[in-house]
């Protein structure tokens, strides 16, 4: 049976209905690469830690200078020079460090982000973006929110240790001071829970918005000549208007959010700085306190006072990651599964997913076989019904039918592309139980309606990686061998984004030979003639059948297609109505 069994729920979570975990993804980070974060935590805590150091030593100072001591405390201004050197030298270690392991921080989700679409096993489409724009916001926004959670929890860590020793040693000078500057504290941690549903609620509003606004920018430059041609260049300039008037609301709204949150750190630590300084110059007053006590209270109550600063700060970037693992994690092929984002090791690899070929899965190909393949697109159960297929080696089978017979789910059904429902396929006589991982070059190659080409050269965007020895090959029988004649740089032309510098025409073949470059076992073709005129399409098809290892499956409605064909399908309404 194939994959079709498995469901997997494409709606968009909210925040009542998490399946992710910030923490648990953040963690799963850090394990990847523990030697490097630990590193940078060392240095941080050292870093918050270091006033507590220049603290004790100005009590010193000040408790010397009062009991008229004169010698010592030169000796100690030295150290505090030294100390605060010190402090700033560390900083500068640690910025160096810390940008290194961001980097990795950043890294690590996009590679398995990217991994999980283009190798793991299974129908990608419900795991797409609706549009470019938000894929991009994805990959960038929201995993930098991700690395954000990180950052501060280095910070986090360094103030918490910080203030727990300032807290210790104030404690036993004034245990009243020492109490007032929890209050703070409680109320950053207070604000952080309160407002959390609602910043969430925020956030991924603003980063939808932002998605739509670089989709709007991505769409328009793709089709400036429809745009151009329709005379809508107003309609255009004034939807980008609406769209960046929407985006600008949602994104003032979350930075509200955001900086109240982080305000109210700020806010409260600075308060506690007052309320503790008059408390110790009560006891000052009374004499229950030296000089040198107030100088370290001076020196250690801001160490305490920024743990509410940086606990607010904790609590909008962990708001923020929260939406944004939720939309990382829509990404993966199991979104229950969110560690996925950072596994301890990158699962990032080089060509297909690896297959265990075991005898009927040789190099050989004999023979494809598909026993009531059904796809339902949606309740209302439009689709493919028990469709059975036979392609032999060394066949052209040619699937027809009117529009909106399934022609096109049909093949993308077989090669794993969207979920079937129901079905058996075999390779050579053998189940093939992952149609989308097992059916890729040098097995099966696709050739879909519109190929997608990158902004490359004509060259790289064929090859895609692959070594140029097949490439003058599969140009020549993908008909593109008088097209470079035309071109300046020849197969080093740069064909702009999705082919925009090349016809209709030449994308398809483009695409055409981007399949045979990679000598498939089995070509499979979605209607390479809705961009080809009879001429170049009948001159393809000579070279192709000349080729001795052709065997192609595809959809088409040409009548001199038709007759080549060795075997002929025809469908309606999804159902197989002729085996000829």
């Amino acid at each position: 049976m194939t994959s079709a069994s498995r469901h997997t729920s494409t709606s968009r979570p909210t925040s009542n209905s998490r399946r992710t975990s910030t923490p648990r993804v953040a963690f799963q980070l850090v394990r990847n690469d523990p030697r490097t974060y630990g590193i940078s935590l060392v240095l941080w805590v050292t870093f918050h830690m270091s006033p507590l150091a220049v603290g004790w030593a100005l009590k010193l100072v000040f408790d010397r200078l009062a009991a008229d001591e004169l010698s010592t405390p030169w000796v100690l201004l030295a150290a505090i020079i030294g100390l605060e050197v010190g402090r700033w030298t560390v900083l500068l270690c640690a910025a160096v460090q810390w940008h290194g392991a961001w980097v990795g921080w950043q890294t690590v989700p996009r590679v398995n982000m990217l991994s999980s679409l283009a190798v793991e096993p299974g129908p990608t489409a419900h795991r797409l973006p609706g549009s470019p724009g938000e894929a991009v916001s994805r990959f960038r926004d929201d995993v930098d929110d991700l690395s954000l959670v990180l950052d501060v929890w280095l910070d986090v860590t360094g103030t918490v240790l910080a203030a727990s020793v300032a807290l210790v040693v104030m404690a036993s000078i004034d245990p009243l001071a020492a109490a007032a500057t929890l209050v703070p504290i409680g109320l950053a941690l207070l604000a952080s829970i309160v407002l959390g549903p609602t910043l969430r609620t925020w956030r991924r509003a603003a980063r939808e918005a932002t998605g739509t606004v670089t989709s709007f920018i991505g769409d328009t430059f793709g089709s400036i000549l429809a745009v151009k041609t329709a005379a809508a260049e107003a309609a255009v300039d004034e939807r980008f208007a609406e769209l960046n008037a929407k985006r600008a609301r949602h994104a003032r709204r979350d930075q509200l959010g955001t900086e109240l949150i982080r305000s109210l750190g700020y806010g409260t630590g600075e308060v506690t700085i007052g309320v503790v300084l008059l408390i110790v110059a009560a006891s000052f007053r009374a004499g229950d306190l030296t000089v040198g006590d107030i100088s370290l209270f001076a020196a250690y109550v801001p160490v305490v006072a920024g743990l509410p600063k940086w606990i607010g700060r904790m609590g909008a970037y962990h708001r923020q990651a929260d939406v944004s693992v939720d939309r990382l994690a829509e990404l993966m092929a199991d979104r229950r599964r969110p560690s996925a984002l950072a596994p301890t090791t990158t699962h990032l690899r080089h060509g297909p997913p690896p297959f265990p070929p075991p005898d009927p899965y040789s190099d050989r190909f004999d023979e494809l076989a598909v026993e009531g393949l059904t796809v339902r697109h949606d309740s209302a159960g439009h689709g493919i019904h028990d469709i059975d297929l036979v392609v032999g080696a060394g066949e052209l089978v040619v699937v027809t039918g009117p529009v909106g017979a399934g022609k096109s789910t049909l093949l993308r059904g077989l090669l794993g592309l969207v979920e079937a429902q129901a079905g058996e396929i075999r390779w050579n006589g053998a189940p093939v139980t992952e149609p989308s991982a097992f059916f890729v070059p040098p097995r099966v190659a696709y050739l879909p309606q519109v190929p997608r080409l990158f902004s490359e050269s004509l060259a790289d965007t064929v090859l895609l990686g692959l070594p140029g020895e097949d490439l003058e090959r599969a140009l020549w029988i993908a008909c593109l061998d008088e097209d470079l004649a035309h071109m300046d740089e020849g197969t080093e032309t740069i064909i702009g984004p999705r082919g925009l510098r090349l016809s209709g025409g030449q994308v398809q073949r483009a695409g055409a030979a981007r399949a045979l470059v990679r000598r498939p076992q089995l070509l499979v073709v979605d209607d390479l003639s809705s961009a080809l005129d009879v001429e170049t399409e009948v001159r393809l098809w000579e070279r192709l059948r000349a080729d001795v290892s052709s065997t192609v499956l595809m959809v088409s409605h040409r009548p001199h297609v038709i007759d080549l064909a060795d075997r002929l399908v025809v469908l309606e309404n999804g159902r197989r109505v002729t085996d000829q």
